[in-house]
């Protein structure tokens, strides 16, 4: 850990971009061009967000929850960090440099409210508008629509006047609270194996008791004196205690979670429609951030049948608000080992694209029963184009050669065991 890092544990520093991207000539995976961008980048995020925002983003006040910035720390995290921080800046810059309608009520907006809501969306915003510039469009950020108060997207291409309406959509509460469960479990196993030297193998409960701490506790303490295997079985589920070595595919996982999302995201889906009557024409853009993508059995459906599955879904916020002519929904970027592929039929196209980081993003676009074309294809496109997004936006920043121009090829590494994971999730309502 850098001597910056510990100055802000340590409270004697504020956190801020320069601390979360590091010192740019101490990175060994940039180039000598990497380096000159990450200090211009760091100079940039600083004037966007302004004096203390990643401070005050990372330290939100009680009850709110702030955004989730690790992933942009660059000088804990490497590469990986330093390209999604370099997307980011990318991003905005581009806004900003073109002095783009509406940019300075976004940086307004980000600025006052550092809260994980503000956030994902107007970064999800921010990557369309540029999207959306690299397909040729005439772009307005929040525009005023004609009853008054501001939209989110008007690009203009062509004949084709497109009105888009953003959401981003997280995890509910429910399932906030059982991921802090399985964390404080994971956390006492965690501290019992520091302790006895033991190793962890099977299923946490639905709900971890102090009946079940205590228990696991004295399996620890058991196993450790005896050498032997002790078992711990809650609520039919079953944890071992082995004392070293670990035992071949030992894994902890979590207790099963069953949620059907399906209402919650049409309820977003119908608010936001509300919203855009007085705008005529309107797309919805719905971008999960954990609701929907991984843990859905949705998320599992081949392409072709989240088409026909979200059709089916959406036929009735069609039939209520004539107005809508579309809705996307997109996953938030994800590891996938599959292939970018494309979908369609006559009511919808899905797409599955690497985007900038070596990741995935899922993009499943349906449409009601009239046709725009000119429309259509402007959506269509924001979806396909991702995997050169980056790489134009930093072409139109002067910075040629995309990506790999700022960093060095990753050296090889051992592969990384992950913890297994089961969930029930289902989306959309299914009769």
């Amino acid at each position: 850990m850098s001597d910056a890092w510990r100055d802000v544990e340590a409270g004697r520093r504020q956190l801020d971009w320069a601390v979360a991207v590091g010192d740019p000539a101490e990175a060994d995976y940039l180039t000598p061009t990497g380096r000159r961008i990450a200090s211009q980048a760091i100079m940039d995020l600083e004037a966007f967000f302004g004096p203390a925002w990643l401070h005050r983003a990372t330290h939100p006040a009680p009850g709110i929850t702030g955004p989730t910035m690790g992933p942009y720390f660059a000088s804990l995290l490497g590469a990986p960090a330093f390209v999604a921080v370099i997307g980011l800046w990318a991003r905005l810059q581009v806004l900003v440099d073109a002095k783009v309608q509406g940019i300075g009520r976004v940086r307004k907006n980000l600025r006052a409210n550092p809260t994980a809501e503000e956030f994902r969306h107007h970064i999800a915003l921010a990557r369309l508008a540029v999207l959306a510039i690299q397909a040729g469009a005439r772009i307005t950020l929040e525009p005023v629509k004609p009853q008054g108060g501001p939209g989110d997207l008007q690009a203009v291409r062509a004949d084709s006047d497109v009105f888009i309406e953003v959401r981003a959509l997280g995890p509910d509460r429910a399932f906030r609270a059982y991921n802090q469960q399985v964390r404080d479990a994971t956390t006492h196993l965690r501290v019992l194996e520091s302790r006895h030297g033991v190793h962890w193998d099977g299923d946490l409960p639905p709900e971890a008791t102090p009946r079940w701490k205590e228990n696991v506790a004295l399996a620890a303490a058991e196993a450790a004196a005896t050498g032997v295997p002790v078992e711990v079985t809650v609520d039919g589920s079953t944890l071992t205690a082995h004392s070293n070595p670990a035992p071949a595919g030992a894994r902890i996982a979590g207790p099963m979670w069953e949620s059907d999302q399906g209402p919650r995201l049409l309820q977003a889906l119908m608010r936001k429609a509300v919203k855009t009557q007085s705008a005529g024409a309107a797309w919805l853009w719905l971008e999960d951030a954990g609701a929907v993508w991984p843990l859905t059995s949705f998320a599992r459906d081949p392409l072709p049948l989240k088409i026909d599955v979200l059709r089916q879904a959406l036929d009735p916020l069609f039939d209520a608000h004539p107005h809508v002519l579309g809705v996307v929904l997109t996953s938030g970027e994800m590891r996938l080992n599959e292939l970018d592929a494309t979908e369609a039929n006559h009511r919808g196209a899905a797409f599955r694209r690497t985007v900038p980081g070596s990741r995935a993003r899922e993009s499943i676009v349906v449409r009601r029963r009239l046709n725009v074309p000119g429309q259509c294809a402007l959506i269509n496109e924001l979806c396909s184009e991702e995997p050169a997004w980056l790489d134009r936006a930093l072409a139109r920043l002067g910075i040629p050669g995309g990506v790999t121009a700022l960093t060095t090829p990753p050296a090889r590494q051992a592969p990384t065991v992950v913890q297994k994971h089961r969930s029930g999730l289902y989306l959309p309502t299914r009769s």
